[in-house]
């Protein structure tokens, strides 16, 4: 199962989101930061611990034009960094820049479409992926094209409302409709999230709550230990998303596959505490 990450402007924490439910996923999943503006998924949850030689730009040069949507799935282990606190978590990092990303062709972006929408069938890890935010013609369609489900990050606000309709406009233009688009509301507000949902005229998938201490960690690599964070509120209301969100899954896309290159990971390609490669 593919699941998109967006967002209109106003910074309703796609990031931070994404985070909090890729740690609570039901089952092993692969992370990728997919913003065209640069990704902070790396620098959020794992600063230091990434190399920045390993991501999408090395996995982009390594399957090229002609390699098959499986096998070009099954090189993702390569390119990616399993999360130490969590092993079902793989993190694929995105761009350094805004210029990396403007680099990256539409053929390119058309390769990763098909590689992550055959990533739960070749390599039996779902993909979750954060696409950033929605500016005009900057941004990930083919990506958000494969993906089953596309969850519009907004707060309970005015700013971020608006800035969220402009990107379900641009969604509904782009996807012919908005059928497998659903809001996920974050934080505190005036409007309750059924109000926001309704404002943009799609189904609420759930809401996540305003939770300053866990959203640091993953945001911007604050202390806080494993236990302490798994018992946070937001990652007891993430659960409580990607439970829906993964409810109904075929058991094709629910139950993991072995696969060496994923299974049998040497400790140099998982992401190592305080070490920058």
């Amino acid at each position: 199962m593919l699941t998109v990450l967006v967002s209109g402007k106003a910074a309703p924490g796609v990031t931070t989101s994404a985070w909090a439910l890729a740690l609570t996923w039901p089952g092993p999943v692969l992370v990728a930061d997919c913003d065209p503006a640069g990704g902070d998924l790396a620098a959020g949850y794992l600063p230091g611990r990434v190399s920045a030689e390993r991501g999408l730009l090395s996995w982009a040069a390594a399957a090229r034009r002609g390699v098959p949507a499986m096998a070009a799935a099954t090189m993702f282990s390569g390119h990616a960094v399993r999360v130490p606190e969590n092993p079902n978590v793989w993190l694929m990092a995105g761009f350094a820049t805004a210029t990396q990303g403007a680099s990256f062709t539409p053929d390119a972006w058309e390769r990763l479409a098909l590689a992550l929408e055959r990533s739960a069938a070749s390599v039996g890890r779902d993909a979750l992926v954060d696409a950033g935010r929605l500016v005009g013609e900057r941004a990930c369609w083919p990506v958000l094209r494969a993906a089953d489900q596309v969850l519009l990050t907004v707060r309970p606000s005015v700013r971020s409302v608006h800035a969220a309709q402009g990107a379900a406009m641009l969604l509904r233009t782009e996807l012919g409709d908005l059928a497998k688009v659903s809001a996920l509301v974050v934080g505190d507000g005036p409007y309750s999230a059924a109000e926001v949902a309704d404002a943009l005229s799609v189904p609420l998938c759930g809401t996540l709550p305003q939770d300053s201490a866990a959203a640091r960690v993953l945001s911007d690599g604050a202390s806080l230990g494993p236990k302490a964070l798994n018992r946070s509120a937001l990652l007891k209301a993430a659960a409580t998303v990607t439970t829906r969100l993964t409810t109904g899954m075929s058991a094709a896309t629910s139950i993991a596959r072995p696969d060496s290159a994923w299974a049998d990971t040497a400790p140099s390609e998982q992401a190592q505490p305080g070490i920058a490669r």
